[in-house]
């Protein structure tokens, strides 16, 4: 009951200062490192016409052994810094749209793959590049002298004008 009553108290706040920061890791799960950073692109996705001139605080904690806290004061600035053009830039709620659905067994497969190349040489990968979004750069062969080589998926045309990138470059 006491539990109940406390949760009922804390959802309002929890709604204002937690839960604009869920929507990536909501949608990924967790990604250990970046889960601080994914936290932070979706406030800044969620919320970025109210974070001008706002401090926030970032913590993250390890498995015990180690924790990291630390603040932003997040200002308007200017094009291409400013909270709206990041937020366009980063076009999360487009991003995690235009994700792939793959089979569990698929994913098993690609990275028994993976797995068996590591440290290997004298490969070439496969030349599937489908899923690849415009301007990846993807590894296409490893040489006997262990030499990696990359390609880049044709880029989609990018441009700065005005002092505003566009396309997130």
């Amino acid at each position: 009951m006491v539990l109940q009553v406390s949760q009922q108290v804390a959802k309002p706040l929890y709604d204002a200062k937690v839960q604009p920061t869920t929507l990536i890791p909501k949608q990924i799960g967790n990604t250990y490192t970046a889960s601080l950073y994914s936290a932070l692109a979706s406030l800044i996705h969620n919320k970025h016409t109210e974070l001008a001139g706002k401090r926030v605080v970032l913590f993250s904690y390890g498995s015990g052994l180690t924790a990291t806290m630390f603040s932003l004061k997040l200002n308007e600035g200017q094009n291409p810094f400013s909270l709206s053009n990041i937020a366009s830039v980063m076009n999360v709620a487009a991003k995690l749209k235009s994700r792939t659905e793959f089979p569990p067994e698929k994913f098993v497969e690609v990275l028994k793959v993976n797995e068996h190349r590591y440290g290997a040489k004298d490969f070439q990968t496969n030349k599937d590049i489908s899923l690849l979004a415009p301007g990846t750069y993807y590894l296409t062969e490893v040489d006997s002298m262990y030499r990696r080589f990359y390609a880049q998926k044709d880029a989609e045309k990018t441009s700065c004008e005005n002092g505003s990138l566009t396309n997130g470059h």
